[in-house]
Order: structure tokens, then sequence, then C-alpha cells
């Protein structure tokens, strides 16, 4: 079962990462039009890593609950079907 802990936590590694790729830029560490410096290659590549990693457990996690949705479906079907097959009046 998806939970909003588990759905939480991939939104947070995948905000983390976002934010590592925005931060040289957005708190003026790295200067515009100059060399990237070690650090905003590291921030870079670790955020865009994080990113990755966190929109592919969202849409894990959708996938999962589109998953777990199918599969309530077909079992509300298969009790209508038995009810149906146990009143032969209706």
């Amino acid at each position: 079962m998806v939970t909003r802990i588990g759905v939480a936590g991939v939104a947070a590694v995948f905000a983390a990462g976002l934010w590592l790729v925005a931060a040289p830029f957005a708190l003026g560490c790295q200067h515009p039009g100059t060399a990237w410096t070690g650090a905003t290659r590291t921030d870079m590549v670790t955020g865009g890593v994080l990113a990755m990693a966190g929109f592919a457990g969202l849409f894990a996690v959708v996938a999962g609950r589109v998953g777990e949705l199918y599969a309530d479906a077909r079992s509300a079907a298969s009790l209508a079907a038995t009810a149906d097959r146990g009143n032969p009046g209706t």
C-alpha cells in the first residue's frame, strides 16, 4: 500500500535534487559567465542524480497506486459476479 509518508519522502528527495541544481545560481555562489567551480559541478551532478531518483520514485508510486486500484476493481467485480450467481432470481 502506498503511504503518504513514502510519497512525502520521495517528493522530498526530488525537491532536494532540484534545490541542489539551482542553489549555486540562486545563492550567487556561481557568477554568470565564469567557468563552473568544483562545488558547482558537484552540486549539479548530485542534484541531478537526486532529482532523477526522486522523479523515478514518484513515477513508481503512481504506478503502484494504479496497480492497487486495478486490483481493487478486479476484486470488486469478482465479488459482484459471485453475488449474482448466488441469487439466480435477480
